[in-house]
C-alpha cells in the first residue's frame, strides 16, 4: 500500500525527531549526573521547553552512567568487597533513598515533576554548594583523608542527604559531596563516595526502565538498535570523562562553577515562568 506524501513526511520528520531527542537526553543525563546540576531537572526542563520526554528510554539513559561509574571505579568495588567496613559503610549510605525511591518514588514524582519546582530547587542549592566551596578552606576542621575513615553513622547521614536527591533539582551528585564534605571528608573524596553510593540506586533505575519497556512496549520498535547502541555509547564516554572531573583536584571548583550556574538557571526558570 502507498503511503502519501505528507504521511511519509510527517513520519521522517518524528523519526528524525526521536532520534535527536535520544542523542540529547543521552547527553544531558551524561553531564548532569556526573556534575553537581541535577540531572532530573534538566530533563523536566528539556521536557518542558522542548517538549522531549524522557519516558520509555529512562533504561537507555540510566544503564551507561551506571556502566561508566563501574568502569571509573572498578578496583574501587573490588577492594570494597574484600573490606567488611568499607562495603557496610557503603551499604548504609544506599538504604535510605532506596527504600524511599521503592516505596514513595511515583508519588514524589507526581508532586514534585515541575519546572518550578526544578527552578527552586537549582537556586537553593546552587547557593549553598557555592557558598560551602567558597568557605571550604575557612571551615575544614578534621579533614579526613579518605571516605573510608567514615562511620557508619556519617555513612547513614549521607544516605538520608542522598533520599532529598528523589526530589528533581536537588542533585544526587551535588548533595551527597555536600554531605560528605560536611561530615569532614575532602571534596574529592566525598565526591568519590557520592558515586559509589548512587551506583546501586543509578543501576536499579535501569532495571526499573527495562521492566517498565517489557510492559508498556520496547522503543526499539522507534529507534533503531544501531541509534541506541551509539547514544549509550556517547553517553558512557561523557559520563566517564566528567566522573573522573568531578572526583579529580578540581572538585571544588566545579562545584563553585555548578553553584554559580544553577542560581542563573534557577533565577532564569522562574523569571520565565512568571
Amino acid at each position: 500500500m502507498n503511503v502519501p506524501s505528507f504521511q511519509l513526511y510527517h513520519m521522517v520528520c518524528y523519526h528524525r525527531h526521536m532520534i535527536f531527542a535520544y542523542y540529547l537526553l543521552n547527553i544531558i543525563q551524561a553531564v548532569a549526573e556526573f556534575l553537581p546540576i541535577s540531572s532530573s531537572g534538566h530533563l523536566i526542563i528539556t521536557e518542558w521547553l522542548y517538549g522531549i520526554s524522557e519516558h520509555g528510554l529512562e533504561a537507555f539513559l540510566h544503564l551507561p552512567t551506571a556502566l561508566a561509574i563501574f568502569l571509573v571505579f572498578f578496583s574501587t568495588f573490588i577492594a570494597i568487597l574484600k573490606d567488611k567496613k568499607t562495603w557496610t559503610i557503603l551499604l548504609v549510605a544506599i538504604i535510605p533513598a532506596g527504600i524511599v525511591g521503592l516505596l514513595w518514588g511515583d508519588a514524589l514524582d507526581a508532586i514534585f515533576y515541575s519546572p518550578i519546582v526544578v527552578g527552586i530547587n537549582q537556586i537553593f542549592w546552587g547557593g549553598i554548594m557555592w557558598w560551602t566551596a567558597m568557605n571550604y578552606h575557612k571551615h575544614t576542621g578534621e579533614i579526613k583523608t579518605t571516605w573510608k575513615h567514615l562511620t557508619w553513622v556519617q555513612g547513614l547521614k549521607i544516605g538520608f542527604a542522598q533520599v532529598l536527591a528523589l526530589i528533581p533539582g536537588t542533585s544526587r551528585s551535588g548533595i551527597t559531596t555536600l554531605a560528605g564534605i560536611w561530615q569532614g571528608l575532602n571534596p574529592s573524596q566525598s565526591a568519590t563516595f557520592s558515586f559509589l553510593s548512587g551506583f546501586p540506586l543509578i543501576a536499579a533505575a535501569s532495571a526499573v526502565g527495562f521492566l517498565k519497556l517489557a510492559k508498556e512496549g520496547n522503543i526499539l520498535s522507534t529507534l533503531p538498535v544501531t541509534t541506541l547502541l551509539l547514544g549509550m555509547g556517547l553517553s558512557v564516554v561523557l559520563s566517564i570523562v566528567f566522573a573522573k572531573l568531578f572526583t579529580s583536584k578540581h572538585t571544588l571548583t566545579v562545584m563553585k562553577v555548578s553553584g554559580i550556574y544553577r542560581l542563573i538557571l534557577g533565577f532564569l526558570i522562574l523569571v520565565w515562568l512568571t
